[in-house]
């Protein structure tokens, strides 16, 4: 397969996302509201991209409480855009290796999911020159699916930060100095000795009972309390369990914010300086800024060339448009309760329990969504029957993508409309740029796969969360969903 940047693979779609009244979508006659209409030369990529952000959300993260701009760190409208080159900043993928990569972080997804604490076990000292450092078997996310990025500051006086940003994770790092070893990245690596209100959590601290519990990592050094998280590519991050004031906006900070000072990382993480998690233990940026801002925090995903914020705190005229499911209870991840899927308008033929017993997974780190086996059945069945009705050629399998389509020879092509549908009467209605993902226009493929086993419980990736305002409310457990929130 050619080879394509992560940019390239993942928003070949891009142009794709039409809004309603622009000159490009197609009412059909308005003959059918369950239905897309689109120019097929939109599928590709375009020739230059470049970044949009409205003023409307620009308003939003300059103005909003706690608000961060959230961008694509592929796109042109990232910090890294034009710096190394493709290759340097980790983006030349194949659309095969995204998915595979994908697949790693479900298949962690699905271990975690199911899977109650393990014994703490023994590595050696990562901070001895002469030691290898041992982790146990026990991998995190795939960092490589982490493509959205915020920019936070750390310290005191602030050093910034361009940071990946996971719902499914919950401890928050830097690349730090002493640096034993460390990866590329935009910028200087954080400095503890130039910050004064720097400190190391000791061995004794609740913090470091915490870390040991989320990395497995059960050691102490004579200077204080370890972390070490393997993720799911095989990336690596080691070092000191510490706290600093956290800066969110100008007047947005948290004293005293523990995070992991990483000085030994390896693998490849796009020129980020670290993570942000935003998962459900005491770790996460979430829990440990509760009181200020009660526990509620969104987030907008913008397309490629588009701007998005991550918000913390209520926001009302944000949340005035988002309409609430239950937030399931669970220990790691974001569950939430579907309950029915339809496809051009007309439900699938399944019950609510084939969507899973234990709910479905609301993930930012995966690409692509996972629906249980006869949920995806029915929906590739329903999928395949409006593709057929109108003779689009089937083409090639792109790996766990199963149903794709030669639509080279088309100007124009239909797609049926998929939502999601909600306990509570909850809908997300996707945008075509949320239902199909191509290597080129003779490989156009549904953009959902489903699970292996039928116990596993279904995700719903980035990919289908695009422009939607994704609103976090912990303390009444729900989450809200808002369309058309972001570039």
């Amino acid at each position: 397969m050619t080879k394509l940047s992560l940019f390239s693979t993942l928003n070949l779609f891009l142009a794709l996302f039409l809004c309603p009244g622009t000159s490009s979508f197609a009412s059909a006659k308005d003959a059918s509201h369950h239905y897309f209409q689109i120019l097929a030369a939109d599928i590709l990529p375009s020739a230059r991209s470049l970044c949009k952000a409205g003023e409307g959300l620009r308003s939003t993260y300059q103005q909003g409480r706690g608000a961060l701009k959230l961008v694509h760190r592929h796109g042109p409208c990232s910090p890294f855009s034009g710096i190394g080159g493709s290759a340097a900043n980790g983006s030349q993928l194949t659309l095969t290796e995204v998915l595979q990569q994908d697949q790693s972080r479900v298949q962690w997804i699905h271990s975690r999911a199911s899977s109650s604490p393990s014994d703490n076990k023994q590595v050696q000292d990562p901070f001895q020159a002469e030691a290898t450092t041992q982790l146990p078997a026990r991998p995190g996310a795939s960092l490589s699916t982490l493509n959205y990025v915020v920019t936070v500051g750390l310290g005191t006086p602030k050093q910034a930060f361009n940071l990946a940003f996971d719902t499914g994770s919950d401890l928050t790092w830097v690349q730090c100095e002493p640096c034993i070893s460390c990866y590329p990245q935009q910028g200087a690596r954080f400095n503890p000795a130039f910050s004064s209100t720097y400190q190391r959590v000791s061995c004794t601290a609740p913090e470091c009972a915490e870390a040991k519990l989320e990395s497995g990592l059960n050691q102490c050094s004579a200077s204080g309390c370890l972390y070490g998280i393997v993720y799911g590519d095989n990336s690596v991050t080691v070092g000191q369990l510490s706290r600093d004031k956290l800066t969110l906006t100008g007047s947005d900070v948290l004293p005293g914010f523990t995070f992991g000072c990483g000085q030994k990382n390896q693998g490849i993480f796009g020129m980020v300086g670290g993570l942000l998690g935003l998962g459900r233990t005491q770790l996460s940026v979430v829990s440990q800024a509760r009181n200020k801002y009660g526990g509620v925090f969104s987030y907008c995903l913008p397309t490629s060339n588009g701007v998005g914020h991550l918000t913390f705190g209520p926001d009302r005229s944000s949340f005035s448009s988002a309409r609430f499911t239950p937030l399931l209870p669970h220990s790691k991840f974001y569950f939430v309760p579907l309950a029915g899927m339809s496809v051009g308008g007309r439900l699938l033929p399944v019950s609510p329990s084939a969507f899973g017993s234990q709910g479905t997974v609301l993930d930012s780190g995966t690409v692509i969504t996972r629906l249980p086996p006869a949920a995806y059945s029915a929906l590739r069945s329903a999928f395949r029957d409006f593709m057929a009705q109108r003779k689009y050629p089937l083409a090639p399998a792109a790996t766990l993508l199963d149903t794709c389509y030669d639509l080279s020879s088309y100007t124009a092509i239909e797609i049926p409309k998929i939502a999601f549908h909600f306990q509570g009467g909850t809908d997300l209605v996707l945008n075509a740029a949320n239902i199909l993902l191509a290597s080129s226009l003779s490989q156009v493929c549904l953009a959902f796969a489903g699970n292996t086993k039928a116990a596993d419980p279904g995700i719903i990736g980035n990919w289908q969360q695009k422009t939607t305002l994704v609103v976090h409310d912990i303390p009444n457990s729900k989450i809200g969903f808002g369309q058309g929130a972001c570039s």
